[in-house]
């Protein structure tokens, strides 16, 4: 079965992904550009069948290696065009006083870059709270984190069969390839 043969079969159940969604993500994933993946991953991120973005995020923040949190984190700052401190000033109550707090402001004023060490301290809670304020502030922060996160589909297969079942139908829909 082919890529689009697979897709199709998304195109025609997007309500209830088949058993082997898992699979046919692993196949997609391997024969779709990061591009196209975006696109479905999007999609994903903003279904009401899906939990909310944040919640997303931080579940692929909490899978990930230390390199991959860096590199997740500076998109979303990347994406306030070096508001980091107004990202800092936004979230308020217990982040703002926290690591991810003290560290975005630090870092709002002269456009750091997070390394691997710095995310080592900041759970996936924060990451939601960050990344609600920052799609406040911005909302094509979706298709930042979406671009992002396609180069690193192993991880986008930990977010659950209905999440890749809304990604493959966006996919079959969009009918790039």
């Amino acid at each position: 079965m082919g890529l689009l043969d697979i897709l199709n079969q998304y195109a025609q159940q997007q309500d209830r992904p088949p058993p082997e969604v898992l699979d046919d993500f692993d196949r997609v994933s391997q024969e779709a550009s990061p591009e196209d993946l975006s696109y479905g991953l999007e999609d994903a991120f903003q279904s009401d069948a899906t939990p909310p973005f944040e919640e997303m995020v931080g579940q692929l923040y909490e899978n990930s290696d230390e390199d991959t949190r860096a590199g997740l984190l500076n998109e979303i700052l990347g994406s306030l065009d070096g508001r980091g401190g107004a990202l800092a000033s936004g979230l308020g109550g217990g982040l703002a006083g926290g690591v991810l707090g003290g560290m975005l402001r630090r870092m709002g004023e002269r456009n750091a870059r997070v390394s691997p060490r710095d995310v080592r301290d900041i759970p996936a809670r924060d990451i939601q709270v960050a990344t609600a304020e920052a799609a406040r502030q911005n909302p094509s922060v979706v298709q930042t984190i979406s671009r992002f996160y396609a180069r690193h589909p192993q991880l986008v297969q930990t977010l659950g069969q209905a999440a890749l079942g809304i990604l493959m139908s966006g996919m079959a829909r969009r009918r790039r390839f």
